[in-house]
């Protein structure tokens, strides 16, 4: 399994559930999110995969970021504590 973070900037004003659906359905557990427009997942999919599953559901102007991170090598401050348990999870 790789993890990915997943970026969103939306530059529209609209609705993201059927996207967050959609980061659930391919997320091999519960993603995280740990700031606003921003997911973690852990999929067998590649990043390009994952890219194009989401492009469906968000606007044409908006801005999707996909990229694999080291769940071994992080650092946060100030975030929910779900974060922390997460990637602590991961990293084993």
């Amino acid at each position: 399994m790789t993890t990915y973070l997943i970026s969103l900037e939306q530059r529209t004003k609209r609705e993201l559930s059927s996207l967050e659906k959609k980061i659930i359905q391919l997320s091999s557990h519960s993603p995280l999110i740990p700031l606003k427009g921003i997911w973690m997942i852990q999929t067998d999919l590649t990043a390009e995969q994952v890219r194009d599953e989401l492009l469906i559901h968000i606007h044409a102007k908006d801005a999707l970021l996909v990229i694999r991170i080291d769940a071994d090598n992080w650092a946060s401050w100030n975030v929910h504590k779900n974060t922390e348990v997460w990637l602590n999870q991961e990293a084993v």
